[in-house]
């Protein structure tokens, strides 16, 4: 006699079977979940930000807290920001000789400015790069940096570890 399959233990058997390869796969280091950790450190993060339109150019304080997004996956609790430069929003002109541009405030953007704020926090170490609270974090990521009052966008142009 010939029986029929049961869809539902056929479904049931194969998770097994899938389960037990992902299992085998993880333990022999083939699969990306087992990252190893090599240490921990302090890393100072800087971001960049482009133009912000602000007339309030101490925005940024040292020592202020700021809530850190990478990926829309906010990592909480708030990092400590430790160094802020800020400039003019510059444009490049032409010199009147024509052989060298100089750069001057952008007369059509008097409240665009240019911040470098750099962030601290612990981070773990990985063979891969730097792990904050869960999120690997490198150069040119897309981030937003915010406070009580603002919430901008910016890229991360450097991360290194603190002594």
């Amino acid at each position: 006699m010939l029986k029929r399959v049961n869809v539902l233990d056929f479904a049931f058997l194969l998770v097994c079977l899938l389960s037990c390869l992902g299992f085998g796969l993880a333990r022999s280091g083939y699969a990306g979940v087992n990252k190893v950790i090599q240490g921990h450190s302090k890393v100072a993060i800087d971001i960049y930000f482009v133009g912000l339109k602000t007339q309030d150019t101490a925005i940024f304080q040292v020592g202020d807290k700021a809530a850190l997004t990478i990926r829309n996956q906010p990592v909480y609790p708030p990092m400590s920001i430790v160094f802020v430069k800020h400039w003019p929003r510059q444009v490049s002109f032409l010199a009147s000789d024509g052989n060298k541009a100089i750069a001057v405030p952008d007369p059509a953007q008097p409240l665009a400015h240019d911040f470098v704020v750099t962030i601290s926090d612990e981070a773990e170490v990985t063979a891969d790069g730097y792990v904050v609270r869960g999120n690997k974090i490198k150069i040119g990521n897309q981030v937003e940096l915010e406070s009580f009052k603002y919430r901008v966008q910016g890229v991360v142009t450097d991360i290194r570890p603190l002594p």
